[in-house]
């Protein structure tokens, strides 16, 4: 599978997520895992050398630039509680954005890029893709363990005591 098709197809799973979290909030988390992990991926193996090409640069800088974007939107969004009235409206507004950019990328930048790499090219960007995309997606951290006492409270020494970050707590 080329890049292109690579990124089409999790293009469609970024729309299934998205739309499942603006109806479910529990489905928020999975959402942004792919969202992330997709235009980290995406911006390395696919725009930070699309933009090398001259006549690709404009498009490429813009794409990147509209992730950024995107990145803002995700961290306000990541800012309320599910359970918040506001928390809907930034994942409709998140999907909304992010999918419009979907939709450019694939109107107008991979035709492009269709058109200006190889063949080749393009079949080894997508296999590159396809297996650090998949690397990333498997990789699950484990919880924070249960009984932490943050507060620094305790009788013993705290997290953030232990840390050295104790003292930056009023």
């Amino acid at each position: 599978m080329d890049i292109v098709d690579a990124l089409v197809e999790h293009h469609q799973v970024l729309r299934q997520l998205s739309q499942q979290a603006e109806e479910d909030p529990a489905a928020f988390a999975e959402y942004i895992r792919h969202l992330v992990v997709h235009h980290t991926m995406e911006e390395k193996y696919f725009y930070d050398l699309f933009e090398q090409v001259p006549a690709a640069r404009h498009a490429s800088l813009e794409a990147v630039n509209e992730h950024h974007i995107i990145e803002l939107i995700l961290k306000d969004a990541e800012g309320f509680p599910p359970e918040h009235d506001r928390f809907p409206i930034k994942v409709e507004g998140l999907s909304e954005y992010t999918n419009h950019h979907l939709d450019e990328e694939e109107m107008e930048v991979f035709p492009m890029a269709r058109q200006l790499l190889a063949a080749k090219d393009l079949a080894a960007l997508g296999a590159a893709f396809q297996e650090a995309k998949e690397n990333l997606l498997n990789v699950r951290l484990p919880e924070v363990p249960a009984g932490i006492d943050t507060s620094g409270r305790s009788a013993g020494r705290s997290v953030a005591a232990g840390l050295g970050i104790g003292s930056l707590k009023k």
